[in-house]
């Protein structure tokens, strides 16, 4: 599904958007309000946010990865810098903030490994705007991931348009994830821009708010008839529902032994189905791929901890081929 103009771009994907610093607190339940003080069994620190784990997958798996937006300039941001240089990502066009605060998220994790966020939004992402962005990626770039809806505040009030159309001009496909609408926008923010997006990438509970359906396939017609070019819904340990306007398909999910953290399964699920298109896969394959990297993640603790090399993933897909 890459043209033929965009095959000699420098990157195959960069993703544009929320970058953050998770703290993730394991093993909690709901009744920790009911005592004075919970033992942990531990408490680890990782990067996190959407466009950090979909780039730090996506070169992972083995495509030319780039990043776009902004951290603060303390220890948590050259974190970030550190993470990204490690896993090959080009962060050229990530800008160092003296001024803004990093997003923090603190997760929750229950025995079953199923997860609760603590946010506090910080600066970075919500008030990444145009003029922070060197938009010359745009024109580099195979695949341009918004990542994501409702919480670049500042890029959802009209910049985000202007994104996609002008990654479209250069012969870029163009990609946008959704998250929970925390500061109350609206459905229409992301109703009004699928026409520009190849492919909407949102979790069922957010297909749910921005379709006001609740069957994936009722969805898809309120969605399509909207605009929408691809729909691909994130349905956790059930896989994804792909639906390309023409057909529609579940994925399954990959069974692993062992489910230890769910968080940025969702992003990994993103960075492997771009990768894929990328490479050349149709949308069902590349679904597949992305379903093999979300499994991944879920093994080990962090958003980006358990994904060493494309190999784990192949080794997923091959098994349920039986070869």
């Amino acid at each position: 599904m890459v043209s033929d103009a965009a095959m000699d771009k420098k990157f195959d994907i960069v993703s544009i958007g929320i970058i953050a610093y998770d703290t993730i607190l394991r093993t909690v339940d709901e009744s920790v309000f009911s005592r004075d003080t919970t033992v942990l069994s531990s408490v680890k620190s990782s990067v996190g946010g959407n466009a950090m784990i979909q780039s730090l997958t996506a070169a992972t798996l083995g495509a030319r990865a780039a990043i776009a937006g902004k951290v603060s300039d303390d220890i948590l941001g050259r974190a970030c810098l550190e993470t990204l240089d490690q896993a090959g990502v080009d962060r050229t066009y990530l800008r160092l903030s003296e001024k803004d605060e990093m997003l923090q998220s603190f997760a929750l994790v229950r025995p079953d490994g199923s997860r609760h966020f603590l946010g506090y939004p910080g600066t970075n992402n919500r008030t990444l705007s145009l003029k922070d962005l060197d938009l010359t990626v745009l024109e580099e770039s195979k695949i341009v991931s918004y990542g994501n809806f409702f919480w670049l505040n500042e890029l959802d009030k009209g910049g985000c348009t202007e994104l996609f159309q002008r990654a479209q001009k250069a012969g870029a496909l163009t990609a946008a994830d959704c998250s929970d609408d925390s500061f109350g926008e609206g459905a229409e923010t992301v109703l009004k821009n699928l026409p520009y997006i190849d492919f909407f990438i949102p979790s069922r509970v957010e297909a749910e708010y921005v379709s006001g359906e609740k069957d994936p396939e009722k969805m898809a017609d309120r969605l399509f008839a909207r605009g929408c070019r691809n729909l691909v819904i994130k349905m956790g340990e059930k896989g994804c529902y792909v639906n390309t306007g023409k057909e529609d398909r579940m994925i399954p999910a990959f069974s692993v032994d062992h489910c230890v953290d769910t968080t940025g399964a969702g992003d990994s699920f993103v960075g492997g189905f771009l990768t894929g298109i990328a490479e050349g896969m149709n949308i069902f394959d590349a679904a597949e791929l992305g379903c093999a990297a979300g499994a991944v993640s879920v093994t080990a603790e962090g958003g980006f901890a358990a994904l060493k090399s494309r190999e784990q993933a192949d080794c997923l897909i091959r098994a349920r081929k039986g070869f």
